[in-house]
Formats: structure tokens, C-alpha cells, sequence
């Protein structure tokens, strides 16, 4: 079995990019990217949190956070929220359109089922 334990690393903003956009991208959950990307923890468990915290600052900050230094970022101390990226507005909006269609199928469905049971129950 292989050793899973890592000594703490440091991120490059390109490799925190990637995992975003691949977690993004391919509907990825966090432990899945963690296990992918090899993100264990020095104790050998899984850092699910890790690509969960990036996909959060990528969504609120943009890819720009990445690139930026502690310092960078803590230089202004009242924490301003940036609206979210045009790319991942628009892919948010086409999410919740493709979950409103989703959602009138599975009502016309329900509905239709229902209907269905209660003829059978007339005609027995």
C-alpha cells in the first residue's frame, strides 16, 4: 500500500486554476479532485476541503486570487465582494435554466403518473 502521507506543499496559482476548472468543467466533487490531484493531508486523509476552498475564491474573487500573494490580498483590510467572473455568471445561468426545464419535466411526469394510477383505480 502506498504511503499517502505528504509534507505540507505550497500551491501554484496555475495547478489551483486547473483543479478548479477540472472540478468545474467536468461536475467533479471535491473528494474526487482531491483524490485525483493527490491531496492527502500529513495524518493520510483525504483534503476534500482544499479544492472546496479554491472553487469558493475562484467564484467569489475570480482566477486573479491565485495569482496573488498573502500580502497581496491582505493589504486592503475590509474585505470587498467581487461580483463573480462573466464566464462562471454565464455558466450559472445556464445551470439554473437547465434545472427550471429539468424541474417542468419532473412536474408533467408526477403529473402524469398520477393521472395514470388514478384511471387504473377507476377500472378495476
Amino acid at each position: 500500500m502506498k504511503d499517502k502521507k505528504k509534507k505540507n506543499r505550497l500551491w501554484s496559482g496555475e495547478f489551483k486554476l486547473k483543479v478548479v476548472l477540472d472540478i468545474i468543467e467536468n461536475e467533479l466533487s471535491y473528494s474526487q479532485a482531491a483524490r485525483k490531484y493527490d491531496m492527502y493531508l500529513t495524518s493520510g486523509s483525504l483534503n476534500d476541503t482544499l479544492p472546496a476552498r479554491w472553487v469558493y475564491q475562484y467564484r467569489l474573487y475570480g482566477k486573479e486570487r491565485f495569482f496573488q500573494t498573502p500580502k497581496d490580498y491582505r493589504k486592503n483590510p475590509v474585505r470587498q465582494f467581487h461580483k463573480p467572473s462573466k464566464e462562471v455568471e454565464q455558466d450559472l445561468e445556464l445551470k439554473v435554466k437547465h434545472l427550471e426545464m429539468e424541474l417542468e419535466y419532473t412536474k408533467k411526469l408526477i403529473a402524469l403518473v398520477q393521472k395514470q394510477e388514478r384511471t387504473n383505480k377507476n377500472t378495476k
